[in-house]
């Protein structure tokens, strides 16, 4: 079994939570997922089964579009409402104005320091467990960007926005930068991932709850083809006779009119039913004929 499930994550579950749950439904060891959602988040969590996790790294750098939700005026340690709130400030004399202001403002490139309260790894450790035990986080920057904001709602101390940003932003952070600069702190109370390169969506996504009646009923078309989500990889559909050189990694060469074509080409192998068999590069080997070489093979 391998393939890619386009989870939608409820609230109040971690991502290790839903795919150990994914794991049980499906009888599957074999799990990965892209991008790691917080636990009061929810939204777009694309996961991959089986050998299809090996395709994972070459969606690492998708942009990403949330749906944030944050409280002004209070400040959490973990810069969500699942932590503790260690300040409180009065909103007085701040304007939706100036509100509006400051959110904007965060438009473009920047560094942005990663919460203590993180998966982000320290020798091998994640930050959040080092945070809890007390110890302390080392400091760490990375370059992201923001853009695309639309305000939704905004109503004191209550404010509403999307955002498009790059791979590996923290919406926590972000909150507590417009807290810090609009002088009254901030945290966020609810987070939805609206979808990762507008390639995995909450329009194809699923439910656990759906996925439960699925599988229950025998049904496992949630199970989507990964070359779907390929759509920059041409297509090459090849013969029976072919895949055991793609098991070992060996070139397979293909004839083709390669008269509109400018090797080296991101290539998607495919069996004559669909099914994704590898990834790799077609390189031109003269004539009519090309040479694929594989880099990822799912079988």
């Amino acid at each position: 079994m391998q393939g890619v499930i386009v989870l939608n994550k409820p609230s109040g579950i971690t991502s290790n939570g839903a795919m150990t749950r994914l794991k049980q439904l499906l009888g599957v060891s074999k799990m990965g997922f892209l991008g790691t959602l917080d636990p009061l988040a929810s939204g777009v969590l694309p996961v991959f089964v089986g050998k299809a996790t090996k395709l994972i790294p070459i969606f690492e750098g998708l942009d990403k579009e949330y749906r944030v939700s944050l409280k002004l005026g209070e400040r959490t340690d973990t810069f969500d409402a699942q932590g503790g709130v260690i300040e409180r400030r009065e909103l007085d004399g701040l304007t939706p104005g100036q509100v509006r202001k400051a959110v904007l403002g965060f438009a473009g490139e920047q560094e942005q320091e990663t919460p203590e309260f993180s998966a982000a790894k320290f020798n091998g450790t994640p930050a959040y467990r080092l945070a809890r035990s007390g110890r302390p986080v080392p400091a760490r920057k990375r370059l992201v960007r923001l853009g695309g904001f639309e305000i939704e709602s905004l109503a004191l101390p209550l404010l509403t926005f999307r955002v498009s940003c790059s791979a590996g932003t923290y919406m926590r952070r972000l909150a507590e930068d417009i807290g810090r600069i609009t002088g009254v702190g901030a945290h966020v109370t609810a987070l939805e991932r609206l979808h990762c390169g507008g390639l995995f969506t909450l329009q194809n996504s699923i439910s656990l709850e759906q996925i439960e009646n699925a599988v229950a009923s025998g049904n496992l078309d949630f199970l989507r083809n990964p070359s779907e989500f390929m759509p920059d990889y041409m297509p090459v559909t090849i013969e029976k006779v072919s895949e055991d050189k793609l098991k070992n990694g060996q070139p397979i060469s293909l004839r083709c009119d390669t008269a509109s074509l400018s090797p080296p080409l991101k290539v998607k192998v495919l069996c004559s039913g669909g099914s994704l068999l590898a990834i790799g590069e077609a390189l031109q080997s003269g004539g009519d004929e090309l040479i694929i070489q594989p880099r990822k093979v799912l079988i």
